[in-house]
Formats: structure tokens, C-alpha cells, sequence
């Protein structure tokens, strides 16, 4: 009999036992809890593997918490089988009850050094008063509360978004707090692609493509938690006479409050920097600052102010017209990162070489005109 087997016969007699002892048929308790009879019956025969939500039902209905229902060692080892993560924290925040998701993945640490570590402490900084806010309303209503955060991944500096469901919960007579958590992060990035795209596409012509290259690089910035967006044009391209070089709104204050540079006298723009791109057309990702040095022909000795970078080609007539990428992430740049800048890019750089047909096509209309008109005179 394996673990999941030996969790639902206890959960099935424990239910029983429960629901005798209050003088309930299965057929009442299945009223109360808004379930067929033979579910119930089921339940209690441990026949059925029952979820999370039906579990905390039938403990309501019969007036008891799911600790109560389970006891304790068997709550967690009923949750072990949650696929996201879960945790018990006491009225201090300190972890009583974890699943291997959360040990493993969050906490990145052994099972003998998992108890009574702090909870808040695998919440990004940034969120982590909003957390402890949340935590403190739980305990105080007694209601379940449903937010989202950003939780650190083996201590940090990596995190992932979360949905936590907390809902306060008795452990051995002592207030706590369960929280369940699942990923969210690739719904978050498709949200903010989803406005960016509305975004873009609402813009009016009067918008100018330094500002929709801008918008772009904020964009792929903000959603892969770059520090730095850039577009650099090849040689003497340029499109209705835009700077050769482009930096996020971020990037740019940087570089005009840093004192170390000035975005005018940095020129990205050589074919010699950016060979590598330019001669496979294909996105690259580095992530270590010796494979940046290498690739850009950075000399050892000079400073370099990139650690990672994730460069996506822009394209024209079939060749490399300019570089788009975004840079300084503090962990590691993945695949996804690299399908999210480059769907960004890729929005931006259609309405971009529209605008540049229309441009083109307006410049000979005119001549014609021009010619036209010079041909009467």
C-alpha cells in the first residue's frame, strides 16, 4: 500500500468515526457538505481520492478542522500530494508543516532544518510586507484570504509568482495559518504581453518609432526584470532619422545620472560588435560575463557593465538591421525570456517596418509630383 493509499483509509475512518460520533447518516452529511451520498460512502470505505476542497467541506460539515480531521503528521502528508506548495506557519510565521514542493524547491533546504524556519523569508523582499499584512489579517478574521507575490526559488535571488491561498487553521489547540500556493508567472508575462500588445496597437501615427522602439524595450524590460533595454541600428541604418542608438526610459536615466557614460558617446551600433548575431540572424542568450566579453571583443582588462544579455535580431530585406535586447537580469535569461522579448520585438518591429513602407511609399509619390510639376514648367 503506498502513501496516497494509507492517507485516504485513515481520511475514510476518520470521517466515519466523526460523523457517528455527531449522530449524522451519510445521507445528512452529504447534504451538508453539498455531495452525493455514494461520494461520502466512498470517502469513508477509502475508495475515493478526494481533493483538497472536499476534504476542508466534509471538516466544516462536521465541525472540525482538517488537522482535526487528519491529525497532524497525516495533514502532511495529505498535502505532500498537492502539487503546488504548502506550508503551516504559526501565529510567529515559523514553518510547522511543509510538502516536498516547498522544501525542495522554495526553502532549497534538508528536511532536518525545515522546522520553524521563517515563512516570510521565502517572499521577495519587495512583496514581503504585503505578505506579512495579508498573514496578520488571516489570523485576526479567520477568513481565507487569496493574493499574489513573488516567491523566492532556493533562497533567491531567482523567484517565480504565486497565487497563496492562506486560510487559518488549528495545529495541537495553537492558531496557524495553511498556505497553498501555485505558479503563475507564465500567466502574469502573457498578461503583460496582452496590454503591451493593446497598448501598441492603439497608438495613433503621430507616435514616433523612437517611441515605439522605447515602449518596446520598456516593455521586454519590465517583464523579464532586466535593468537595461537597448536597440542599436547596423552601421548607417536608421529609420525617419531616429537616433542609431534607442535605450529603455531605465537604461537611459542610468546613463545620464551614472557619470561613468554618456548614451552619445557609446557606439553599439559597428557590425564588429554584434558579428555574431549578424551572421546567424538567430537570437543568443549569455548569461555570464565572460561569454558577453568575448562575443563584443570586450578586453579583459576594461570594465563591463554586463553580466547577462539576451539579444533578438531585427531584420530587413532578409539582413540584420538592428539589434534589440535587454540586459542585467540578476539570475539566469531561459528560453521563455527569449520567446517573450522576441514576441515583443517582433510586434514592435511589424508596426515599425509598416510605417516604413507607407514612409517610402509617400517619399515617391512626392518625387512623382515633384517631376510631374517640374515636367509643365
Amino acid at each position: 500500500m503506498d502513501s496516497s493509499d494509507s492517507i485516504t483509509r485513515i481520511l475514510g475512518l476518520r470521517v466515519r468515526s466523526w460523523r457517528i460520533a455527531l449522530g449524522y447518516s451519510q445521507e445528512k452529511l452529504a447534504e451538508r457538505v453539498g455531495l452525493h451520498r455514494t461520494y461520502i460512502g466512498t470517502v469513508e470505505r477509502g475508495e475515493q481520492n478526494i481533493t483538497v476542497a472536499n476534504a476542508e467541506k466534509i471538516a466544516n460539515a462536521l465541525h472540525i478542522t482538517l488537522a482535526d480531521l487528519l491529525g497532524t503528521q497525516q495533514l502532511k502528508e495529505f498535502y505532500e500530494l498537492f502539487p503546488g506548495s504548502f506550508s503551516i506557519m504559526n501565529t510567529a510565521g515559523k514553518v510547522i508543516a511543509w510538502n516536498p514542493f516547498m522544501r525542495d524547491v522554495i526553502a532549497a533546504l534538508p528536511e532536518e532544518e525545515m522546522y520553524g524556519i521563517d515563512g516570510m523569508a521565502t517572499v521577495h523582499p519587495d512583496d514581503r510586507a504585503f505578505a506579512i499584512e495579508q498573514f496578520s489579517a488571516i489570523l485576526s478574521s479567520g477568513n481565507e484570504i487569496t493574493g499574489e507575490a513573488r516567491v523566492l526559488l532556493n533562497g533567491g535571488p531567482e523567484y517565480v509568482w504565486r497565487s497563496i491561498s492562506g486560510r487559518r487553521i488549528e495545529v495541537d489547540g495553537e492558531a496557524c495559518v495553511l498556505a497553498l500556493g501555485i505558479d503563475i508567472t507564465e500567466h502574469k508575462r502573457l498578461d503583460s504581453v496582452r496590454k503591451y500588445t493593446d497598448q501598441l496597437f492603439s497608438m495613433d501615427e503621430s507616435v514616433s518609432v523612437n517611441e515605439l522602439l522605447q515602449d518596446a524595450l520598456n516593455a521586454a524590460e519590465e517583464i523579464t526584470e532586466s535593468s537595461t533595454g537597448f536597440c542599436h541600428f547596423i552601421d548607417n541604418e536608421s529609420i525617419e532619422d531616429q537616433p542609431v542608438q534607442i535605450w529603455s526610459s531605465n537604461a537611459a536615466n542610468m546613463l545620464q545620472h551614472s557619470g561613468i557614460v554618456s548614451s552619445r558617446h557609446i557606439h553599439l551600433n559597428s557590425p564588429d560588435v554584434w558579428m555574431d548575431i549578424i551572421e546567424t540572424k538567430r537570437a543568443v542568450i549569455h548569461n555570464d560575463s565572460a561569454a558577453i566579453r568575448k562575443s563584443r571583443g570586450i578586453p579583459h582588462e576594461a570594465p563591463s557593465h554586463i553580466s547577462r544579455e539576451l539579444i533578438i535580431p531585427l531584420k530587413k530585406s532578409g539582413q540584420v538591421a538592428a539589434i534589440f535586447g535587454v540586459a542585467n537580469k540578476p539570475f539566469n535569461y531561459t528560453d521563455d525570456d527569449m520567446a517573450i522579448v522576441t514576441r515583443i520585438a517582433s510586434l514592435m518591429w511589424n508596426v515599425v517596418s509598416r510605417r516604413i513602407a507607407e514612409e517610402s511609399v509617400r517619399q515617391i509619390k512626392s518625387s512623382e509630383s515633384w517631376e510631374e510639376s517640374w515636367g509643365h514648367s
